[in-house]
């Protein structure tokens, strides 16, 4: 069952949408974009925790509007744009000369794509945006597992957690209580430096369910920049494509 609610912050009025589920027992989750607000909340809340929460949440709601409104135009995916990979920037080159297969390559210089001729650019664009998204999803699933690996015997000496890729709209990563890890494929566009940052808080969440004190210091034993990270990754994610 889902109901609205608002409340105001200094001059701005934020209203949101609560949905329910009685699948959650505990946890609350926020999902913001920029034009809505979403609350999903077990369905014991009450309307009073949910409006709680928000007051709670209201100054970082509506800094993730701003970032949200600060992002780049969208990608047209024409030759001479670039694309990130591990936190550099690769340049695209749309070939339609030699087409066997829309698929895209990486030579460690710039990203090939073979595009087939004569198709219409809105046709075109959409094509290559899926292929970018499959080629980062592939590229998770390869390296994610070996990176949790290298930081496992450090953050959690256990046993060796499952690692999956999907496509989280409103995270970078979770951990369940099955100590299964999923990861955003668009992970693969950070820098290594952010990406250990991920995989850290996510090995420390097996160890720790919470934001805790006790999970900070977990997280900055092993990254005493672990603040640094945190700001860094809050800036890039507004400038990431896709």
């Amino acid at each position: 069952m889902n109901n609205h609610g608002s409340i105001q912050h200094g001059h701005t009025t934020i209203t949101y949408e609560v949905v329910r589920s009685a699948r959650r027992r505990k946890t609350f989750q926020t999902q913001v974009s920029l034009d809505n607000v979403r609350v999903l909340a077990p369905a014991v809340a009450s309307d009073l925790e949910v409006e709680q929460l928000v007051r709670d949440q209201a100054r970082w709601i509506l800094e993730r509007r701003k970032i949200l409104s600060q992002r780049p135009e969208p990608r047209r995916f024409v030759t001479g744009e670039t694309m990130p990979y591990l936190g550099r920037e690769f340049e695209l080159i749309v070939d339609t000369d030699r087409f066997l297969r829309p698929w895209i390559r990486f030579d460690e210089d710039c990203f090939l794509f073979d595009a087939p001729p004569r198709m219409d650019d809105k046709k075109r664009r959409e094509l290559i945006r899926k292929a970018f998204v499959d080629w980062y999803w592939r590229q998770a699933e390869e390296d994610l597992p070996a990176w949790v690996d290298d930081w496992l015997p450090f953050v959690a000496a256990h046993t060796k957690p499952r690692v999956l890729v999907r496509d989280q709209q409103h995270r970078w990563a979770s951990c369940a209580y099955d100590r299964t890890l999923r990861f955003n494929w668009r992970t693969m566009m950070l820098e290594p430096d952010l990406i250990d940052y991920l995989v850290v808080h996510e090995l420390a969440h097996v160890t720790v369910r919470n934001h805790s004190k006790q999970f900070w210091d977990l997280v900055a034993h092993h990254l005493p920049d672990v603040k640094e990270r945190r700001r860094r990754l809050r800036e890039v994610e507004r400038l990431l494509p896709l």
